[in-house]
């Protein structure tokens, strides 16, 4: 049977060396490439979780600062607040009428209460236990006679001063009810604990 060598490409022992060397050497470098690509992806891999974790780190950081700044905002409005009570607390003393060693202070719980209303019953006269009209521009404090006499002076921190010239049912110990002209505003003071000093009618000069 014959062959067909028309198509044959002869080539030399030389050449044939070569090409095995130049195979040899691209697949070293192919070797060598893969290698370097595969430390490149892991570089960047490293540097991108390392750069999520200081992402991570950073908005923790920024959210403590918030919150940092917001407790020290808090803060200082209470202090502030604190130190214009005391300011207060100080001029009232100041303009209390003859305020001497037996007046006395401490923080009560403060309510307000209308001249009139159905829920006083019997009561509901427009005059106060000590028989003075019930109006809310003469300044009238409700307290616990047993605690506070009455005539006796009473400033209310954030209020100002107040006579003593009722009582109630629920106005017992460290309480005081404030006259007031509306249910609004009664309403809406509701239930607040103030600083209050008293100043009995002995020590008054007025």
């Amino acid at each position: 049977m014959e062959k067909d060598w028309g198509n044959a490409i002869v080539i030399q022992p030389e050449e044939l060396r070569k090409l095995a060397h130049q195979s040899a050497h691209l697949q070293t470098s192919r070797r060598w490439l893969g290698r370097a690509l595969c430390f490149f992806v892991g570089s960047c891999l490293v540097s991108a979780a390392a750069l999520v974790g200081v992402t991570q780190n950073l908005d923790a950081l920024e959210g403590e600062l918030k919150n940092t700044q917001t407790h020290l905002a808090s803060s200082n409005a209470a202090l502030k607040a604190l130190a214009e009570s005391h300011e207060s607390i100080i001029a009232a003393t100041k303009d209390a009428p003859s305020v001497g060693t037996r007046s006395w202070g401490r923080r009560f719980t403060v309510t307000k209460y209308l001249p009139r209303s159905p829920e006083y019953g019997d009561t509901n006269d427009g005059f106060t236990a000590t028989m003075t009209k019930a109006d809310p521009d003469a300044r009238i404090v409700a307290v616990d006679p047993k605690l506070i006499p009455y005539g006796s002076w009473v400033w209310v921190e954030g209020l100002g001063w107040f006579r003593a010239e009722d009582c109630g049912g629920a106005i017992k110990g460290f309480r005081l009810d404030v006259l007031e002209a509306t249910e609004r505003g009664a309403r809406e003071f509701g239930r607040q604990d103030r600083f209050a000093i008293v100043v009995p009618p002995w020590e008054s000069l007025s």
